[in-house]
């Protein structure tokens, strides 16, 4: 099964269970804009603002047995005229779809798949900006970085399902929307060890780089622990990164990112970073960030790599 089969079987499986969740929504009566809580779902229908000239409305949530440790959301987003949401990415998948207005959709890094109204699909990577209007949709990953502007006089309206880490926030804000003390780490990232294997187009495994960056004139030790899965170049990785720096401090960061290659081999690689924790200076670190890279060949060459985090309770 390739990568874009198991896209389709897992986007058929969100939105079937989307749709299971509408219909409980609807017979509870959730609808009714009363604002009643139900306690079982967690799922409210009292308008929530999420920043300025921008609110949610929740049709309903659920915690599916199919998919242990995750929560499955059915909501509503308008956004009004002239305003836009903080740059963000999701903790797992969401797939939205514009049902009135002009949506500007800025891609900061990582690849979207657009799908049209008329049914054309495409994917597009960042940095990049594109135009949605009623009927096209969105599928996101969770390597995606981006944000929704309304740079209109109407109303936008997006209804859109989640599928999310438990007790992950709707949007997890990065990037310019982060608050923090900015750490901006260049590299180049050299393959010391891997474990890659091969059967028909996909490319799986494993594979150790390492590199140095400088901080303030002071030496970064970057280790990088990635898990890939490709089709002929394109696909998923995931993994975890270790920060050491020169007084021997620490700070542990995972990975969720996504390879697009181009026709002559060389590839571009995005990611979403969580800290999952630090030491010495950075044992009460927070925070999140983003990883870019490109690589000039195929997985195993040397990754020229940017990270930049927003880090709270650190030095």
């Amino acid at each position: 099964m390739d990568v874009r089969t198991k896209a389709a079987h897992l986007i058929a499986a969100v939105v079937a269970s989307a749709v299971v969740v509408a219909v409980i929504v609807v017979l509870l009566g959730a609808s009714s804009g009363h604002g009643d809580t139900d306690r079982k779902a967690g799922a409210t229908t009292q308008k929530t603002a999420q920043g300025t000239g921008v609110a949610r409305q929740p049709y309903g949530q659920a915690m599916p047995a199919n998919a242990p440790g995750q929560t499955l959301y059915f909501q509503k987003v308008t956004i009004g005229p002239h305003a836009r949401l903080a740059e963000h990415f999701h903790q797992g998948t969401q797939l939205a779809r514009v049902v009135s207005g002009t949506l500007t959709y800025n891609i900061v890094s990582g690849t979207v798949s657009v799908t049209r109204a008329n049914g054309k699909t495409d994917d597009v990577a960042g940095p990049n900006t594109v135009l949605l209007h009623a009927g096209d949709a969105l599928i996101e990953t969770a390597s995606l970085v981006h944000y929704g502007a309304n740079d209109t006089a109407k109303p936008v309206v997006i209804e859109l399902t989640a599928l999310l880490e438990n007790g992950a926030p709707l949007a997890t804000t990065v990037g310019t929307g982060a608050a923090g003390t900015p750490l901006h780490l260049t590299t180049a990232l050299a393959s010391q060890m891997r474990t890659l294997l091969t059967a028909g187009s996909i490319t799986y495994g494993w594979n150790r780089l390492i590199g140095t960056a400088s901080l303030d004139g002071k030496p970064v030790l970057v280790d990088m622990l990635g898990n890939v899965n490709y089709a002929t170049g394109n696909g998923p990785f995931f993994g975890f990164i270790t920060f050491t720096f020169d007084d021997k401090s620490t700070l542990a960061v995972s990975m969720q990112g996504q390879a697009v290659q181009s026709p002559n081999g060389a590839s571009t690689v995005a990611a979403t970073l969580g800290l999952l924790g630090g030491t010495g200076r950075y044992d009460k670190a927070t925070g999140t960030g983003t990883f870019v890279g490109a690589r000039p060949a195929a997985v195993g060459a040397t990754v020229d790599s940017t990270f930049d985090l927003k880090v709270s309770g650190g030095p």
